[in-house]
């Protein structure tokens, strides 16, 4: 008999759950979801499915509306345009084959939960129908170095093999001999055996997705040589939260959905051996680390800022990833494995909004969610990831990034400057919209889409930055290539704060220095239309761009809705200005940029910014000619005034 994932308790458990008012969202949502899944009519594709970034509209980079009814008509959500051919049903395929999987699991979960035997035999009925099929979808021609059988890549196959599995694991005792033997020796083993095969062989969150899959199947079917190989081997999940996790708690791809996307790879792992002490991953203090981590980083809102190839959704409150259940169940799970208050405080933040409906709350999350207070909001820094995050007041988070490039995922964007005021993501990271989308590389994967600087209109190479110094009001980092080194400091005060960037190259350079803010940018004085600035491939994407006279205080001012974005910059010789629209994320949305250019061999750019809701509490900023400057505060005495650190240029 296979070895279940849960326990007869844990399923005797369920079913009290199932009926108990407490956990009453938690069921309906669970049967709705299945009963969607049965509107959907899905049936296991006849060849296997393709890339999900494919699923793209090339126009607006958007994911276009997946219509289970109709496998070969792909619209955009916003024009309606049609798209047709096989990259787009592949990716379709892609879809199909994730909403089985997933929705296979739930009816076994609901099965269990209430004892419907139509819906335990359609989860019998798609694992016999992907057995049938799993040996001619491996005889289908696929490309790359990690291809899947039944999904585009050995990722992809991981992702849908688990669910399955645990699908599996949830009927298996209902089962016939017969056809739990055809599951197990033409669906799991195979699918697991091929993932060994077709490893991704490096610390990496493909990896850590492919042990939690042959790992899930070693338990279920009783071979060591697979649990070996998936927690124990030289890439096996051990070595991923060694050497994947940073010791300040994030996956060092820097990337906060790929830190989610590996952590529930990992989490899963540690589910399916949580009651075996020989093979337990809960001792390792880096997975309780990685559940925390992002708590630190997260804005009061609960979303997080999207470093590198993140996507802009990412939240501790809601979606995190695409693949992976919300970030509540993240915390759900680790409060049922480690019982910290940090996840039951992030838990009660998350159901304020929303009820208590989540899957894993319904089969393994604590009875009552205890009391605890949030996490505290305090300015935190990651300093193997290279993050600084200041905290001047409850209404302000600023994001200076440095650290390791991270990677394939990484961006050349070391000093960027990233910030969130008042519910206002005014200077985001843009992350990604999808690898699907034209731009990706031109823009999005470029330095100029960042709020950093660059040299003779190049992105930076993939080197790393380092955090020098770090307070609860400054942050100070670093970055050096051949030729360059590049310094940023941070100084905050509740009102506004003070940012100043050094540059010295061995010769003279062409320097810029590129500033993004979401809303409308109306400069104290017009300038007149230009070209867009010569540069990089980047700055193609560069629009209704305007020259400005660099001579006197300039006096910047972006707007979006009641926000606002006030910025002051010194009169500076040879500097050349200009401002203009970039894109934003989806592509088709725009943000307004700032950008000064000067050729020399060092540079220093000092900016004062203010964000604001509704009235301005700053009235003005002076610059004097040592280089300091003085901040007039409205209906204040207040001011801050040069220092040795950041007040001379």
């Amino acid at each position: 008999m296979p070895d279940p994932i849960f326990t007869d308790a844990e399923l005797a458990n369920l079913r009290r759950r199932a009926a108990s008012p407490a956990f009453r969202p938690a069921i309906e949502r669970l049967r709705r979801e299945v009963a969607a899944a049965t509107a959907m009519n899905l049936r296991v594709p006849e060849v296997p499915g393709g890339y999900y970034h494919d699923f793209t509209c090339p126009d607006h980079g958007v994911e276009l509306r997946f219509d289970p009814h109709h496998p070969d008509d792909h619209r955009c959500p916003i024009d309606d345009a049609q798209f047709c051919g096989e990259t787009f049903d592949a990716a379709w395929r892609w879809f199909a084959n994730h909403h089985l999987a997933e929705s296979t699991l739930r009816r076994a979960i609901l099965w269990r939960a209430e004892g419907d035997a139509s819906e335990r035999n359609q989860v019998r009925d798609v694992l016999l129908a992907y057995a049938a099929r799993y040996a001619f979808y491996g005889t289908c021609p696929r490309s790359g170095n990690n291809p899947g059988v039944a999904t585009y890549t050995t990722l992809d196959e991981s992702v849908w093999l688990i669910p399955l599995a645990w699908a599996y694991s949830l009927i298996a005792e209902s089962l016939t001999a017969g056809e739990s033997d055809t599951i197990i020796r033409q669906l799991l083993v195979p699918a697991a055996e091929h993932l060994v095969r077709r490893r991704y062989d490096a610390i990496h969150n493909f990896t850590c997705w492919h042990n939690a899959a042959i790992a899930t199947v070693g338990r279920i079917v009783g071979r060591d040589d697979l649990l070996d190989f998936a927690l124990e081997g030289r890439i096996g999940q051990r070595s991923q939260l060694r050497d994947g996790m940073l010791p300040d708690g994030l996956w060092f791809e820097g990337s906060m959905s790929y830190h989610f996307y590996s952590v529930w790879a990992l989490l899963i792992s540690a589910l399916a051996f949580r009651h075996d002490p020989r093979r337990s991953l809960l001792a390792d203090p880096a997975l309780p680390r990685s559940l925390l981590a992002p708590l630190a980083c997260a804005y009061p809102d609960g979303t997080l800022p999207a470093t590198n190839d993140c996507w802009y959704f990412t939240s501790v409150v809601g979606d995190c990833c695409h693949g992976v259940p919300p970030a509540p169940d993240f915390f759900e799970v680790g409060q049922a494995l480690f019982a910290a208050p940090a996840f039951a405080a992030a838990l009660r933040i998350a159901y304020v909004s929303k009820p208590r409906d989540s899957l894993y709350a319904l089969i393994l999350g604590p009875e009552t969610l205890p009391d605890a207070a949030p996490h505290p909001r305090r300015s935190a820094h990651f300093p193997s990831s290279g993050l600084a995050i200041l905290r001047p007041s409850e209404r302000l988070d600023l994001l200076l990034k440095s650290g390791p490039h991270g990677g394939h995922h990484g961006h050349p964007d070391k000093l960027s400057l990233t910030g969130w005021f008042d519910g206002w993501r005014f200077s985001a990271d843009l992350g990604t919209p999808g690898y699907g989308v034209a731009s990706l590389e031109t823009w999005y994967r470029q330095s100029l889409s960042h709020n950093t600087l660059l040299i003779d209109g190049e992105s930076q190479p993939p080197v790393a930055g380092h955090l020098d110094q770090f307070g609860e009001d400054l942050a100070v980092a670093t970055v050096a290539w051949e030729g360059v080194t590049m310094r940023r400091v941070l100084r905050t005060r509740p009102e506004y704060f003070v940012d100043r960037c050094d540059v010295e190259c061995t010769s003279p350079r062409q320097i810029d220095w590129i500033y993004h803010n979401a809303g409308r940018l109306t400069p104290a004085r017009p300038g007149h239309p230009v070209e867009a600035p010569s540069g990089g491939v980047a700055y193609r994407h560069l629009t209704d761009v305007a020259a400005h006279d660099a001579d006197g205080v300039q006096r910047w001012c972006w707007r979006e809705g009641g926000h606002g974005m006030l910025a002051w910059t010194p009169s500076t010789a040879g500097e050349a200005i200009f401002t203009g629209a970039s894109p934003g994320n989806p592509p088709s949305e725009k943000r307004a940029f700032l950008l000064r250019r000067r050729l020399t061999q060092r540079a220093t750019f000092v900016t004062v910014f203010h964000p604001y809701r509704d009235t301005p509490s700053v009235e003005g900023v002076d610059f004097s000619p040592d280089g300091g400057w003085v901040v007039r505060l409205v209906k204040r005495g207040d001011a801050w005034t040069p220092d040795p650190l950041s007040g001379h240029r």
